[in-house]
């Protein structure tokens, strides 16, 4: 068409018109072009399709949060969230509410967790351990070194620098702290509350440890890791692990028991499994870029299906019947009703 208008009427002796020359050159480009656009429209689709379960549409609300969140705690109404810009408290209603920020002097905070009884949040960040009270009031520092797995019960609290296990029991003139040194890196740690014990991950197993009377022990409860774990959750049925680009895996409880300790484990989906969690014996696991996942472990493992309404899922909780998701693609904390 360029060719044609631009041209002087000289240079048309081949008598090139609109319609016998320039339509079939468009329509054929056109064609070409609506092929091309079309197999990049369909790729498109195929991967926001999961590639194991079905596609899954959950009821959410959310609540922005100052910066993308790092990690969540969820207890009884509150939810504590930390971000490179501090922790922030909010409402876990129907309509997630901001109540308030806390420890805002704090950099690099990296891991959070509220103790009810204690009525505190301890706060893990590069260089020590942080409490502050839930309300007001300045936090205290409870320990020196770097934080890389942080748990509470509903009044003691398990932390991890390296390879050292350190518990904080009881306030004022009550309190108890005790340590352990583990034979490796500790990972991640979970506060178990069917058992009334703790599971610490290291770079390779899985171990029980309780604190009765405010001192740290090994049990005979521990199975291998193929691979390192970054979160570990519980349910009365089962305990579980997420273990990064090496899926997930989990162990019936009952097999610790009588010692047929056997592991099942899905590995096809998600592509990097952040974080899990129980709701109601369902597992439902982080999944970063890929969403949040619902996975069945009876009779067989398996992905049931995703979510992609969740852009960039790292962390997620249970609570009073409803999943609580971190998401970093939003940067808010998202209520899931499944």
């Amino acid at each position: 068409m360029g060719f044609y208008f631009l041209s002087d009427r000289g240079a048309r002796s081949s008598g090139c018109q609109p319609l016998d020359c320039a339509l079939p050159f468009l329509t054929a480009s056109g064609a070409i072009a609506g092929l091309f656009i079309g197999r990049e429209l369909d790729s498109q689709q195929r991967a926001l399709a999961p590639r194991a379960g079905t596609s899954i549409d959950f009821a959410f609300t959310e609540a922005r949060v100052l910066a993308a969140p790092s990690s969540i705690d969820v207890r009884d109404s509150i939810i504590a969230v930390v971000s490179d810009s501090g922790a922030q408290l909010f409402s876990a209603g129907a309509q997630p509410k901001a109540l308030r920020r806390r420890a805002g002097g704090l950099s690099a905070v990296r891991q959070v967790a509220i103790a009810p009884d204690r009525g505190t949040i301890l706060l893990g960040t590069g260089s020590a351990l942080w409490e502050a009270n839930l309300l007001s009031g300045p936090a205290t520092r409870l320990a020196d070194g770097a934080v890389d797995a942080l748990a509470t019960s509903r009044d003691a609290v398990l932390s991890a620098s390296g390879r050292r296990l350190r518990l904080s029991t009881g306030t004022g003139a009550g309190a108890r702290s005790d340590s352990l040194e583990m034979a490796e890196q500790v990972t991640a740690i979970s506060y178990d509350e069917t058992a009334g014990a703790w599971w610490v991950a290291t770079d390779s197993q899985l171990v029980q440890v309780t604190s009765e009377v405010g001192t740290l022990a090994l049990t005979k409860s521990r199975v291998s890791l193929p691979a390192s774990a970054r979160a570990i959750a519980t349910n009365g049925d089962w305990i579980a692990a997420a273990l990064g680009d090496g899926g997930v895996i989990a162990w019936r409880r009952d097999g610790f028991a009588d010692g047929a300790v056997n592991a099942v484990r899905v590995q096809q989906e998600p592509r990097f499994a952040y974080d899990l969690a129980f709701l109601d014996g369902v597992l439902f696991v982080a999944g970063g870029v890929d969403g949040l996942f619902q996975l069945s472990l009876t009779p067989t493992p398996r992905v049931v299906g995703s979510s992609r309404q969740v852009r960039f899922a790292t962390t997620v909780r249970a609570g009073n019947g409803v999943l609580w998701v971190g998401d970093r693609g939003r940067e808010s904390v998202v209520r899931v009703t499944p």
